[in-house]
């Protein structure tokens, strides 16, 4: 290599390590300026309300059926003391819940519209260590996939919903997914009742290897992957890479986005029709940290997530700690730790705006945040919150 050579690959080297060091200090500055005490308030819904306080907890994925008017939560109280994710691996012994929450009524109170969804033929063992993460849900098969983080590994379960009796619906299990490429499962886009996209947060997995996983979120290495699956040809391959890949929607039948975490960003994808392969055309700038995407009926990408992560790192390691059972044991529910949260929407267009909806730490620790346009009605979940907080426009 000649001597003008290596001074190419020296300059484009330190341009690549310069452009790498301006991103992660705009993310250090940007949790400096996201700390609890110095971020804004903003709420921008007609009137808002949270509900299930009592019922339901750390509901971390939400999906609707705006046609027959209810949502799907997929919550779990045992991340607080198991979250494959965050790094918590004290028991696993506490199973998460999927629930059935019919929004759209308002005739009768919140905590009657609620309903458990039994897990039909889904084996005793697998019930007992059962901790959903992601849902994708196919309203008019009633499919519904859920990233399930249990002890033995993770796995991609899925279920129909049996909605007949609306006020008995259950869940009947069809199979249990596993594959090498899904060693991290966490969001899920289903495409069609055979046809997923599935992110992995990382490569390198928390619980077997700390350290790598740690360092791969905190340089923003791109081992985040998203994976097409058929199940009808049984088929996995990677389509994206990206730093800490995260929630995924469909803009509309020919684009997907997927939030990157620790980037933070949400970048948008072109669906190749014939390979399924997907090819990065925009790149969105957030101010806080994506978890999870939806996408509403006027075409809006809704985001939520987590505008500073210590005060999210702080809920995850010691949430275990509080007294949620009224046990008398463990700090009292008034002393629990908080995280903010931040709702946004973006329109659409390359040139449009993120606008905020929602930022504060009134309902804390948001993960996902869906709208029905018809209704006007949203709801957001909390990662370690307690209910869901539901607004008007």
């Amino acid at each position: 290599m000649g001597l003008s050579s290596r001074i190419a690959t020296f300059v484009l080297g330190l341009a690549v390590l310069l452009a790498w060091l301006t991103d992660r200090h705009s993310l250090f500055l940007l949790t400096l300026k996201n700390h609890p005490s110095r971020l804004p308030q903003i709420n921008a819904f007609a009137d808002h309300k949270i509900v299930l306080a009592d019922q339901i907890r750390n509901c971390e994925d939400v999906h609707l059926d705006e046609q027959r008017g209810f949502a799907i939560l997929s919550c779990d109280p045992g991340r607080d003391t198991w979250n494959t994710v965050m790094g918590t691996f004290i028991n696993a012994t506490n199973p998460g819940t999927l629930y059935l929450y019919n929004y759209a009524s308002t005739t009768t109170p919140d905590e009657a519209n609620l309903h458990p969804l039994p897990l039909h033929n889904f084996p005793a063992a697998q019930r007992q260590t059962f901790h959903p993460l992601g849902i994708a849900y196919h309203p008019s098969t009633g499919h519904l996939f859920v990233a399930n983080h249990a002890p033995t590994g993770p796995t991609v379960e899925v279920f129909t919903l049996d909605y007949t009796n609306p006020q008995n619906p259950f869940l009947d299990h069809h199979k249990t997914i596993t594959h090498p490429l899904l060693h991290g499962p966490n969001a899920l886009l289903a495409v069609s009742p055979h046809e997923l996209y599935i992110t992995n947060d990382h490569r390198f997995i928390r619980r077997a290897h700390p350290f790598l996983a740690a360092l791969e979120t905190y340089i923003a290495y791109p081992g985040g992957t998203v994976v097409h699956a058929d199940l009808h040809s049984d088929r996995y391959k990677v389509v994206a890479h990206l730093p800490f890949a995260n929630g995924v929607t469909a803009l509309n039948s020919t684009h997907l986005a997927v939030a990157s975490t620790t980037t933070p960003s949400v970048t948008v994808y072109r669906i190749d029709p014939t390979t399924k392969d997907l090819q990065a055309t925009l790149s969105l700038r957030v101010k806080f940290l994506v978890d999870n995407l939806s996408t509403d009926a006027n075409g809006k990408l809704v985001m939520a997530g987590h505008p500073h992560i210590p005060a999210l790192g702080k809920v995850a390691s010691t949430n275990w700690e509080v007294d949620y059972g009224g046990s008398g044991a463990g700090k009292p529910i008034g002393e629990r730790p908080r995280a903010p949260s931040w709702v946004a929407e973006w329109d659409g267009n390359a040139e449009g705006k993120v606008v905020d909806l929602y930022v504060g730490e009134e309902f804390g620790s948001s993960s996902t945040a869906v709208r029905d346009v018809g209704r006007g009605v949203g709801i957001v979940s909390g990662l370690y919150e307690r209910g869901v907080l539901v607004w008007r426009e």
